[in-house]
């Protein structure tokens, strides 16, 4: 019997640490678990229709950190990222700010599809203000910009702004 290859895309997810990538992939995948700091990348591999997805989680609390795992995901899959993902927190303005220093790195690269991800929208509406992405996404070249709430958004609706991006 005669098997099509699936196509390979990977995605990287960029943002300094506590903007919820993990936690976004996690709900995309269906995992249950509660997300653990680590050190090195995570690769997480999905079938999706003819595709392979690999999602590609970058730790790092700073900028130069997770700008530094990035680095060890190129020498990993190359140039052949399709997409990047940056994340940031819609309650902490600073998470912002980093993606342009992470961005600095990022783009040393040939270029990539990019959205902007503002996480953590459940928070905002609750605490009662937003750090908007509007103009973040022009400088950053996003393609799209979404806001979320990993914890709460349906799994479904999290996998589609990515593959649509795609």
């Amino acid at each position: 019997m005669f098997h099509r290859k699936r196509v390979v895309r990977t995605v990287v997810f960029l943002g300094v640490g506590g903007v919820g990538k993990t936690t976004y992939i996690y709900r995309v995948l269906g995992m249950a678990k509660t997300p653990r700091v680590t050190r090195r990348p995570g690769v997480y591999q999905m079938p999706y229709g003819d595709w392979e997805l690999y999602f590609v989680d970058t730790p790092g609390q700073y900028a130069i950190e997770v700008a530094q795992r990035y680095y060890e995901a190129v020498k990993i899959f190359g140039t052949r990222i399709d997409l990047i993902v940056y994340m940031y927190s819609l309650v902490e303005p600073q998470t912002l700010e980093a993606l342009f220093e992470i961005d600095q790195w990022a783009s040393r690269y040939p270029q990539h599809n990019v959205i902007l991800v503002g996480n953590k929208r459940d928070l905002a509406e609750e605490l009662g203000y937003v750090t908007e992405g509007d103009d973040a996404a022009k400088l950053l070249n996003a393609k799209a910009l979404y806001y979320t709430s990993a914890l709460r958004d349906d799994p479904p609706d999290l996998l589609h702004k990515i593959v649509e991006n795609l």
